[in-house]
């Protein structure tokens, strides 16, 4: 019997402008092919791949409405947060494997999808899985601004040396 993989898109690059997309835009009654592709813009045959992720990361439905998850995504204060849910969620197997995945490098990231799913971490989907994982880790996690001075000083300090 073939493992459930984690959720995954093989056109994860795509996955930050879909979201920045839902955030500027009102929540759909139901998320179809249609929504995607019409409203949101994304058209290419492997975006629609991002319905199903969504389903298995818990942004929505079964049915392809938007859950409590969603909602608060589109709230940029809340934004963060959510997406983190989401993974939890979704990448449930591999939380439950390591609490703290998300502080792992890739590296490890890839020996533990590895083990979780009997692929090679060379594998295409084993990459796809990682890649999700750590494009979606990007959108968990709140963007820290450098102040304009500190920034200077790197520069500084890295013609010094």
């Amino acid at each position: 019997m073939q493992p459930e993989y984690p959720p995954f898109m093989f056109g994860y690059g795509i996955l930050p402008a879909i979201f920045a997309k839902i955030q500027d835009r009102d929540a759909p009654e139901v998320f179809s092919h249609d929504y995607l592709r019409y409203t949101l813009g994304f058209s290419r045959e492997s975006d629609r791949a991002f319905i199903a992720l969504a389903k298995r990361i818990g942004f929505l439905s079964v049915d392809g409405k938007p859950t409590d998850v969603y909602t608060e995504f589109m709230n940029p204060k809340n934004a963060y947060a959510a997406m983190a849910k989401a993974m939890r969620h979704g990448f449930s197997a591999l939380y439950a494997r390591q609490a703290d995945v998300e502080a792992i490098d890739r590296k490890a990231l890839g020996t533990l999808v590895a083990e979780l799913t009997g692929l090679d971490a060379g594998h295409a989907t084993a990459r796809a899985v990682i890649g999700t994982f750590l494009t979606l880790k990007e959108l968990a996690a709140p963007k820290v601004e450098v102040p304009r001075e500190a920034n200077r000083r790197k520069v500084a300090e890295r013609r010094t040396r």
